[in-house]
């Protein structure tokens, strides 16, 4: 008994933060602005446009299911 709950949590350990992150959780810096041609559904990159304050950056994020983007200013170390 006490095996297979140490096999089991060894288990949890290992494979609970690959389950956990989502598969785009990666946010690539572009030199260009960003536009929905260049960025596929779902992406965000950050880009410098000089909007944002002091220690922020813009982060583009382009719709899912629409040729849309939205933007927002996160902090440089990607906390808030």
């Amino acid at each position: 008994m006490l095996r297979a709950f140490l096999i089991l949590l060894l288990a949890m350990v290992f494979a609970g933060p690959a389950t956990l992150s989502p598969a785009n959780a990666q946010t690539r810096m572009v030199k260009a602005k960003p536009t929905p041609a260049s960025m596929a559904a779902g992406e965000s990159v950050l880009f410098d446009d000089k909007s944002c304050p002091a220690g922020m950056i813009a982060q583009y994020t382009k719709a899912q299911r629409k040729e849309q983007i939205s933007k927002k200013c996160v902090h440089l170390n990607g906390t808030r």
